[in-house]
């Protein structure tokens, strides 16, 4: 899955949680300033600028996990040097920023994070003159813990929803909303660096005769045999998306035009053999194939598939069709 939701999620916290930092930091620029505490102005002003600077290369770049880190880092060491400087005035500080951390990377990296940033201060901070050290490492360990199980159960709930949103309830397999925001990813990355994407759709032949003979029951249960043998003997970063009733879509990439042919050929083989009805009758399948070409949108891709597909119904089922018009034939032993 190309993980489009959680990225988007991700840069929206992302975005939320500096502009809520710029605006809790930028009056302290003003205060220090007017104070004549000059170093922690210059200080805030560079955290503010940085902060900035990261989000706006995470929305263009894409590397938002990556940016996300850099800032849990940056400001955790920022607040780790603020403290140094300026003693107990900024002390306080440090408990917003370190419950931020768990919004910016992985409960665990942020508990470590934290703990690093939390030893460094009674290390190097001569806060501890004035303040209780036990009082602060009770307290900090209880907004790291607390906050460790909230956003580790919110990433199990997150999870959890991806999962609803883009996994078809009965086979297990992708479904169309995976497959519509997988389609842009390919044909973008196709078009970005020239690599090979293949699309098929898999259509099980004579499928409403299993039904109409053994139930419905018996048809889910083809259904979900097939996804299993599948899925089983394709590569783990190829997609198989269910279309619609018995239809399916296999989302290919990588793979140069003397591999693609044997590819589909082999799966062919491999679903006809193990396939099969509950009297163990084989069940076939029939393949319409587009290879990606320049220019190619969701809805031309899906079109030429399916067009493929129609032909090699035509023909008779249990074949394979390229748009192309090359073809892998109807022989038996497929």
């Amino acid at each position: 899955m190309i993980n489009q939701l959680q990225e988007k999620y991700q840069l929206s916290l992302l975005m939320l949680l500096s502009f809520v930092a710029v605006l809790g930091v930028f009056p302290f620029v003003v205060i220090r300033y007017m104070a004549g505490n000059v170093t922690a102005a210059i200080m805030d002003i560079m955290i503010i600028l940085g902060l900035i600077a990261l989000v706006v290369y995470a929305s263009y770049s894409k590397k938002i996990r990556i940016v996300s880190a850099i800032i849990a880092a940056f400001i955790n060491i920022g607040v780790v040097v603020v403290i140094i400087e300026n003693g107990i005035d900024s002390f306080l500080w440090v408990y917003p920023v370190f419950a931020s951390t768990f919004i910016l990377v992985k409960p665990l990296e942020a508990l470590l994070i934290n703990v690093v940033a939390g030893i460094s201060l009674t290390v190097f901070s001569n806060a501890f003159d004035v303040i209780s050290l036990v009082s602060y490492a009770v307290t900090i360990i209880m907004l790291s813990l607390s906050t460790f199980v909230y956003a580790s159960h919110s990433a199990m709930q997150f999870r959890l929803l991806e999962t609803l949103n883009t996994v078809d309830p009965l086979t297990d397999a992708f479904n169309r909303r995976a497959l519509n925001t997988d389609m842009q990813a390919a044909l973008a990355n196709a078009e970005r660096n020239d690599t090979q994407q293949l699309l098929a759709i898999l259509d099980l032949d004579h499928f409403k005769m299993v039904n109409d003979k053994y139930g419905h029951a018996a048809g889910d249960q083809v259904l979900k045999d097939f996804v299993k043998i599948t899925t089983s003997h394709i590569r783990k970063y190829d997609r198989l998306y269910r279309f619609g009733g018995e239809e399916f879509v296999l989302l290919i990439s990588g793979i140069n035009d003397d591999q693609h042919k044997s590819f589909i050929e082999n799966l062919k083989k491999a679903i006809k053999k193990e396939l099969k009805t509950p009297d163990g009758s084989a069940i076939t399948v029939s393949f319409g194939v587009a290879a990606w070409q320049p220019k190619t949108t969701i809805d031309t891709w899906l079109q030429r598939a399916d067009e493929a597909l129609y032909q090699a119904k035509a023909q008779g089922r249990d074949c394979v069709v390229f748009s192309n018009k090359e073809e892998l034939g109807t022989n038996p032993a497929l």
